[in-house]
């Protein structure tokens, strides 16, 4: 009985033994800062500390078992049982990861490190575990991922090679991409020097400098150099690094990237020949007005040499007495740049370098560069074309005033007859008021009457013979508002007894309201004149019930006022309508030819345009465009 009672006692004390080792794991297991689990022999749970609780928010009865695996991501579950099971039946340690849903239904990534365990006897008890919480980790190390491949891929769409010298160790990494490119193999160690092997020779010392100053100052390295390929090609790059010092000022690192910019430099080749080549003077100005590049035919034109011009600000070029607006100009463009011509309306002068003027026409266009836009500009000496301007404009007056003598002697009828009637009036007056002198029965009021009948007639005359006077008069044009209904019914004077001469009636449709119109007015006449002679010399074989001349004004929706000329004659002949308004082109037997040419050079002159055209029912009808005039719009 006695070894009984001790046998019972030692089990007994084993079993206090036990479960007070048990309680001091769970007080243990409870305290640590990760969730624990174990399992016995049958792979099922058997234990889960109060972190793994209270991470779940379930209670321990409703994980014993297998009833953990109904917090784990539906898509990771087939996985972790495999993995365990497996590690299990091979009583191998595990380590996995999987999403496990958290208390507030947030699935969160879990790493489970599994062992198997043991008695005290060394059987095998089962496996025990502990998982911490590893999502930040996984989100940081995939936004770490996920900036690498955007790096790679923004590196790759941008054509960059990125690269990295550890100083130190003098080591070079490149991408096994980047190497092939340079012709490395994949295996070789690259240093400085394997490096600045493959840099075109006349840029090795250029390179040099630039890679020692960096270290020296810190600066930033940035270049542009040569680099010769294993096949011999010969390619640009662009190369830009920073340098990592340490705490004591040593340089540890270097990083940066390089960009092949071979077909950038051609382009820029091809750009530099193209404007050596231009005809003319090219300039590119920046955003502050300082000249960055000219060609040789600005050197020309302005008579400097470009080192005497580049850097310098752009108004060394422009007149003295503009200088001072030019920058407002020049931001203005810069506010909205777009091509177009400079000062456009007004007349532009450039200054050489010894203070002389000459008119120059400028193109402009913005250019989008790395360094922000440029401002190419187009100059073009215009001095030859401006004095063949004049020349042109003083030929065609002298053919005007030469058209205008022949017009007034065609219409010699017409001036006899607007000088008779006055003439006879004077003569008339004068005549009765001698005989009521000679007769003494003098009536003072009547004499006053005739003397201003007299005087009337003497202005009347006096207007005929200097609008005939101005007419032939030699001289330059004078511009000023017309009306045009006016000019028109002017005309229609001065024509009418030549077209009663003919046979021929006059009518006119003139349109109300019109604008007026910036001309000049004694050349507008001629051009109405030169139409109706034309007219009427067309209907020379019409007969006279049909033989009508009208003249009609309108006003266009374009802010235009169109004048047109229409007769009944035989109607403009195919073969002539193409060379219609050309000098010394003539359908008629004795004319000239000059008629026409100089109404189409009197309405170009005018910003207008002149046509002809057959009418339907007989004729033809010319007419002529001119725009209003500005302030009347």
């Amino acid at each position: 009985m006695r070894g009984v009672s001790r046998d019972i006692t030692l089990r007994k004390q084993a079993e206090d033994a036990l479960r007070e080792s048990e309680e001091r794991f769970r007080i243990v297991a409870d305290s640590a800062p990760v969730l624990i689990w174990m399992s016995g022999l049958d792979k099922l749970c058997t234990f889960f500390n109060k972190p793994w609780l209270d991470f779940t928010g379930r209670t321990i009865e409703q994980e014993l078992g297998n009833g953990w695996a109904e917090g784990v991501h539906p898509e990771d579950l087939p996985r972790c049982l495999k993995t365990y099971v497996e590690a299990f039946d091979a009583r191998e340690p595990f380590v996995l990861q999987y999403r496990l849903r958290r208390h507030d239904g947030e699935y969160r990534w879990i790493s489970d490190s599994g062992v198997p365990r043991y008695d005290s006897q060394k059987n095998f008890a089962g496996y025990i575990g502990s998982c911490m919480d590893v999502t930040e980790l996984i989100n940081k190390e995939q936004a770490l991922r996920e900036s690498e491949e955007r790096m790679s891929l923004a590196a790759d769409a941008a054509g960059l090679i990125v690269w990295t010298w550890d100083i130190r160790r003098d080591e070079v990494s490149f991408s096994d991409k980047d190497r092939a490119f340079f012709g490395f193999s994949p295996r070789e160690k690259l240093n400085a020097g394997r490096i600045r092997s493959i840099v075109h020779s006349e840029d090795r010392q250029l390179v040099r400098q630039l890679v020692d100053n960096s270290l020296r100052t810190r600066e930033e390295l940035e270049a542009e150099y040569r680099i010769v390929l294993p096949d011999g090609k010969v390619r640009w790059v662009t190369r830009r690094g920073r340098v990592e010092f340490d705490e004591t000022g040593e340089p540890i690192c270097e990083r940066g990237v390089l960009m092949d910019i071979t077909e950038r430099k051609q382009a820029e080749e091809k750009f530099r020949l193209a404007t050596e080549a231009s005809p003319s003077g090219i300039i590119l100005v920046n955003d502050r007005g300082h000249i960055v590049l000219v060609n040789s035919q600005i050197e020309k034109l302005f008579d400097y040499q470009r080192e005497e011009l580049i850097g310098r600000p752009v108004e060394i070029l422009v007149p003295e007495r503009f200088a001072s607006q030019h920058p407002a100009h020049r931001a203005e463009f810069f506010a909205g740049p777009t091509a177009r011509s400079m000062g456009a309306g007004r007349e532009l002068f450039g200054r050489r370098k010894d203070g002389g003027e000459f008119p120059v026409e400028i193109g402009l266009n913005p250019i989008q560069t790395p360094d922000g836009i440029l401002i190419l500009a187009a100059v073009v000496d215009i001095s030859a074309r401006k004095l063949a301007e004049a020349e042109t404009v003083q030929r065609r007056e002298e053919l005007g005033h030469l058209s205008r003598v022949a017009v007034t002697g065609e219409l010699a009828a017409s001036i006899a007859h607007e000088l008779n009637q006055p003439l006879s009036g004077i003569i008339s007056n004068a005549s009765a008021g001698q005989r009521f002198i000679d007769r003494g029965d003098v009536d003072l009021r009547e004499i006053r009457d005739l003397l201003g009948d007299i005087m009337a007639d003497g202005r009347r005359a006096g207007d005929v013979i200097r609008g005939i006077q101005r007419m032939v008069k030699k001289g330059t044009s004078a511009w000023h508002r017309v009306d045009l209904n006016d000019l028109v019914m002017n005309v229609v004077r001065m024509v009418k007894p030549n077209a009663m001469l003919h046979s021929c009636e006059m009518q006119t449709l003139l349109g109300p309201n019109l604008p007026p119109i910036e001309a000049d007015p004694i050349q507008l006449q001629q051009v109405l004149i030169n139409l109706v002679i034309n007219a009427l010399d067309a209907m020379r074989n019409t007969p006279v019930s049909r033989r009508k001349i009208v003249i009609v004004t309108e006003r266009n929706g374009d802010d235009t006022i169109c004048t047109s000329v229409r007769d009944y004659g035989t109607g403009i002949p195919e073969e002539a309508r193409e060379r219609l308004f050309e000098h010394f082109f003539t359908t008629k037997a004795e004319g000239l030819g000059m008629g026409l040419g100089i109404v189409r050079s009197i309405v170009e002159s005018h910003a207008g345009t002149v046509a002809a055209e057959n009418v339907d029912g007989g004729g033809a009808r010319f007419h002529f465009t001119l725009p209003a005039s500005a302030a009347a719009l």
